[in-house]
């Protein structure tokens, strides 16, 4: 990232936030910024096995094909050129690559915006016999939601995957993608529907306008269905079913945050179909948002409209569940925090625990939120800091466990909290001082994930809500 776009994310966050937190953001940025980070490709070998991996499939009659939707809108000929080629570098072959043009089909004075001619052109430079390329002019510009609806209309694969007309993919990104499809497929033959994958998502990165730098990886969790009613996290790469992506559509109502949008929806279906495990992460960087002037990853106040679709997409996917909720924008925009009404354990009747966070008098975090081997999570972040690019450290989600020393129960779970621990909870405290003076620090963790394991084994969620603060004096 420029110092300039830095100076001009900083100056919009203290417009809206002031002063105090823009520094406690700079310092953070600051910080986040000599965390080393550089992409490498796959090796040679690797591609190479993985080309060869795809023709076994093609022989076994078992590579699915996957459209790539593309709505394109005077795309810089360069940026189209290099996302063109980086779909034709893909180590699997059997793909489709829908091109919804809106732009206007009159000649441009601006040598740097594409038209119908230059993509023809282009496309006759780079793909002159590749029919696997299908070009739509459309004659009117409705919007990127409808846009994209016209590739989809096109689209003859089993799945579908998003690719913004200026962003490219790695080249293993589809071979990933299919990889796992392939696998869940051949694992087990006796499938149910509530096996099918719904949705793929890989681990993405930003990079600059001429690939000399790339930065801000974005290391995503496993399906967390909470943390995605936080913030789009899943965002790219993604790939749908075709089937339920044609159910759904994108709606032109939440232009902007039209992925997201469909992104809910999609996980909100699997998730009625209790197959969370349809919703499939790949730990991999497979795509690179490429950041330019104007672009939502370089600049988010050039689209402040998509975070405001974005959490009316919140919105309706409670609304739809007829779970009454306020929906508020965080400091960072495109992250929400949801409040529960008339309380969470009405609202939400999955949700067994809701914890907070602990931290020491000078505000670094000390407990709170722990992974299923019990280690905690942002340990030691300092007051005012996020958690880095993705905030993760001040979002709501799910947790597999949280402190006996800030957490709320439901009611129903009150007398497995007494035969966990061997304490009786104290309804509206749930502070330290309900806990036995003489328990030590690995004792308290044992207990708490003793406790959180009971309670999802009852089949409910645990939510960790960081603005849910005990201080610990240490």
């Amino acid at each position: 990232m420029s110092m300039r776009e830095a100076i001009g994310k900083t100056v919009s966050y203290a417009k809206r936030n002031g002063i105090a937190a823009a520094w406690y953001a700079a310092r953070e940025r600051l910080y986040d910024q000599h965390v080393p980070y550089s992409f490498a490709e796959e090796t040679d070998a690797v591609l190479t096995q993985q080309r060869m991996q795809y023709e076994v499939w093609k022989r076994e009659q078992v590579a699915p094909l996957i459209s790539i939707l593309v709505p394109c809108y005077k795309t810089p000929p360069v940026y189209f050129r290099e996302l063109l080629q980086s779909v034709q570098k893909q180590t699997y072959g059997n793909w489709e690559l829908i091109l919804a043009d809106a732009t206007p089909s009159e000649e441009t004075e601006d040598e740097n915006e594409l038209n119908e001619n230059k993509i023809a052109g282009i496309l006759a430079e780079i793909a002159p016999d590749d029919n696997r390329i299908i070009y739509n002019h459309l004659k009117l510009n409705n919007g990127i939601s409808e846009n994209t609806n016209r590739a989809l209309e096109l689209a003859s694969g089993e799945y579908s995957c998003l690719l913004d007309h200026d962003d490219f993919l790695s080249e293993n990104a589809l071979y990933e993608m299919v990889e796992a499809i392939i696998t869940r497929k051949t694992a087990d033959c006796r499938k149910t529907e509530a096996d099918e994958i719904y949705l793929l998502y890989s681990d993405e990165d930003k990079c600059n306008g001429d690939h000399s730098s790339y930065y801000e990886p974005n290391r995503k969790p496993d399906f967390n269905p909470d943390y995605l009613l936080s913030n789009n996290y899943i965002c790219h790469l993604s790939m749908f079913r075709t089937d339920v992506l044609r159910q759904l559509g994108f709606r032109k109502a939440y232009d902007g945050a039209q992925d997201y949008d469909v992104i809910l929806r999609t996980c909100a279906l699997a998730l009625e179909k209790k197959s969370e495990g349809g919703i499939v992460h790949i730990p991999k960087v497979l795509y690179h948002w490429r950041c330019h002037e104007g672009s939502t990853a370089s600049n988010p106040e050039s689209k402040r409209y998509a975070y405001d679709a974005g959490r009316r997409a919140v919105e309706d996917y409670f609304r739809n569940r007829k779970i009454q909720v306020s929906v508020t924008d965080l400091p960072h925009v495109g992250f929400y925090r949801t409040a529960y009404l008339p309380d969470i354990f009405t609202a939400r009747t999955d949700i067994g625990i809701v914890g907070g966070k602990l931290t020491d008098r000078k505000g670094k975090i000390t407990g709170g939120i722990y992974d299923e081997s019990g280690q905690l999570l942002y340990a030691g972040l300092p007051r005012g800091f996020s958690g880095g690019f993705q905030h993760r450290a001040v979002l709501q989600q799910d947790a597999w466990a949280v402190d006996l020393r800030c957490m709320k129960v439901r009611p129903e779970c009150w007398e497995l909290y007494k035969e966990l621990t061997g304490t009786a909870y104290c309804a509206g405290t749930g502070d330290l001082h309900s806990l036995p003076m003489e328990w030590k620090e690995e004792e308290i963790r044992e207990k708490s994930m003793a406790f959180c394991r009971g309670v999802r084994e009852r089949g409910y969620r645990i939510l960790w809500d960081p603005q849910m603060v005990q201080r610990i004096d240490m």
